[in-house]
């Protein structure tokens, strides 16, 4: 039997017995895959304590099934993000990210990137600061990154019909062209997200890696109602995201 050892993240575990799990994970070489854990229920079994989320892992599993469902073979520790894991709000966010992930799944061939995308984001949620703010703004980072890496990426420039600027304190996007419109092709248009002009320079500057102000709670509140949205839109329909209300509850009570 050919095994192979790829890095990767649990994204979630599903109770298959009363001593094993089945497990989801997202690996850098093979995406998304389904393993069997068997035992790993047991209080003796050696994987004790590391099949959880957030952990930067290494799996050991089977290169070809004739199934979809593989055994896991081994898994150890690459990596423990223990500031993230301690702060529960923080911890929020990353089960938003592995739901993106797990419902948006990328192909194989294209899942090392989305690996590693995954990878910066804990990181950079290791080091973030843990202010709502700041954390909202990790979240339009990501999803900006995720529909980047998805082959749509949107831009917020210049009109997508004529190219010429748009401004004005509410600018009409078209989701199924990634881009604004300005007033006159708006007449054209059946389908616009209006997008408030503040909203709209911020995104386009967190695209860009440029300095930006912090949005305050409604305008970040619209941006990630907006880049969802959009990911939906070009991302085969919206799904029903659950850690996002679990993760707004979260920093209600923080």
């Amino acid at each position: 039997m050919v095994l192979a050892k790829d890095t990767g993240f649990l994204l979630r575990k599903i109770a298959f017995s009363e001593s094993s799990f089945i497990l989801k994970a997202f690996t850098r070489e093979h995406g998304l895959v389904s393993l069997m854990a068997k035992g790993a229920k047991r209080p003796t079994s050696r994987w004790r304590g590391l099949l959880q989320p957030i952990l930067h892992l290494q799996f050991l599993f089977p290169e070809f099934s004739r199934s979809e469902l593989r055994y896991l073979g081994e898994v150890s520790l690459l990596r423990d993000f223990s500031s993230l894991r301690e702060n529960t709000v923080k911890q929020g966010l990353a089960h938003v990210f592995a739901e993106v992930l797990l419902k948006y799944s990328p192909s194989e061939s294209d899942a090392a990137q989305f690996h590693d995308l995954f990878l910066d984001a804990h990181e950079r949620l290791e080091k973030a600061a843990s202010n709502r703010e700041t954390l909202q703004t990790s979240l339009s980072h990501f999803l900006l990154g995720y529909c980047s890496l998805s082959g749509f990426q949107p831009q917020f420039r210049v009109c997508v019909r004529c190219g010429d600027a748009v401004s004005g304190p509410n600018i009409p996007f078209q989701m199924d062209l990634g881009g604004p419109v300005c007033a006159r092709c708006q007449r054209q248009e059946t389908a616009t997200h209006s997008l408030r002009e503040n909203v709209f320079r911020w995104l386009g500057a967190l695209q860009n890696g440029e300095e930006k102000i912090p949005l305050g709670r409604a305008d970040a509140g619209h941006a990630e109602e907006f880049l969802l949205h959009y990911l939906g839109t070009h991302a085969g329909g919206e799904k029903n995201l659950k850690s996002i209300a679990v993760w707004h509850e979260l920093m209600e009570g923080s």
